[in-house]
């Protein structure tokens, strides 16, 4: 068995073509174990499940038993009134959707696999290049919009929030990262005012600051990494537009088309590095909204298809010696 570190871009509702790509280097020759895993949005519910210990099988059940049509959950008297229900959720909470579907069914998968706090998730790796604080199996990337701030969490609960992450909920880190903004309200997250002036901060998707963390996990202590850091994109290697982008756009979507452009560009500049790309499986997503919460089960056997053929193209000529030895020609 080989082993390897993870990391997953955020895709709203494609979260099926990662669980796809898992499965191709889960079902390898040589079957890869992650250690640690990275995520935003989409790829922190993912990666969550799977640092929880879900097996790569039951996360694509997970995935292909909901109905995504349920994350659309609306509060209020006017909830149930087409059109203003949602309306009214932008206008007044900073989101079209509560999105507490979603933090529920994301804490109850959690549950099922005994993960509650991120004590559940402790990683006992003493040769670890990572300082006992940062040892967890799980970091999700949250946007704090209060501060300006990425927060990579568990590792910056101590020092950017003054609040002990064993203590911390698992599922409230992940709803914090999937909150796509415009379309599901910020997460508040509770904070210690010695740290932060306040007693809660505001979070939005982490995709607003890095949607795609590949370096998250690389040494920076001169020594070679023991296994490598493998990513999972969900974009074709030289797709670069915005799929959701028209010249009649309104406000609104030009405010998401400039949010896109936001969170694809620092990531895109990072994969555009031989260095990075050569360990990227590339999975072509854009023929699917991130939003479109009306998948069908066919669109999720689809998304799941690119998913398992991005990954075994990629196995087909990966090579972690080569990589080691600095030769990052492989192109899957």
């Amino acid at each position: 068995m080989a082993d390897a570190d993870l990391v997953l871009e955020g895709g709203g509702v494609k979260g099926s073509a990662l669980v796809g790509a898992m499965a191709a280097l889960a079902e390898f020759k040589d079957p890869y174990a992650f250690h640690r895993i990275a995520g935003t949005s989409a790829g922190a519910i993912v990666a969550g499940f799977l640092a929880a210990g879900m097996q790569v099988p039951h996360i694509k059940a997970a995935m292909d038993e909901l109905d995504f049509s349920f994350f659309e959950d609306e509060k209020g008297f006017l909830a149930h009134v087409p059109f203003l229900g949602p309306l009214t959720g932008l206008l007044l909470h900073r989101g079209l959707y509560a999105g507490d579907f979603m933090h529920r069914w994301i804490k109850e998968t959690l549950a099922t696999q005994g993960v509650h706090t991120w004590a559940d998730l402790k990683e006992d790796d003493p040769n670890s290049a990572l300082p006992p604080s940062r040892r967890y199996k799980l970091v999700v990337i949250v946007s704090d919009v209060s501060r300006g701030l990425m927060l990579r969490l568990p590792w910056d609960y101590e020092s950017l929030l003054g609040v002990d992450p064993d203590t911390a909920s698992v599922a409230d880190a992940i709803r914090a990262s999937a909150s796509i903004p415009f379309f599901f309200r910020p997460r508040t997250m509770t904070t210690s005012p010695a740290v932060t002036g306040h007693n809660h901060i505001v979070c939005c998707d982490g995709g607003i600051l890095s949607n795609f963390p590949m370096s998250i996990f690389d040494r920076h202590d001169g020594k070679p990494a023991r296994w490598p850091t493998i990513g999972v994109k969900l974009s074709g290697k030289a797709v670069i537009r915005n799929q959701d982008w028209s010249p009649d756009n309104n406000s609104l979507e030009l405010a998401k088309s400039v949010l896109t452009t936001m969170m694809g560009a620092h990531d895109r500049m990072y994969i555009s590095d031989p260095q990075a790309s050569s360990r990227t499986i590339f999975v072509d997503t854009s023929n699917y909204r991130s939003t479109d919460f009306r998948l069908t089960a066919r669109d999720k056997q689809s998304l799941y298809g690119l998913g398992l053929a991005g990954g075994n193209k990629f196995l087909a000529t990966w090579d972690w010696d080569k990589w080691k030895a600095g030769d990052y020609s492989m192109k899957p």
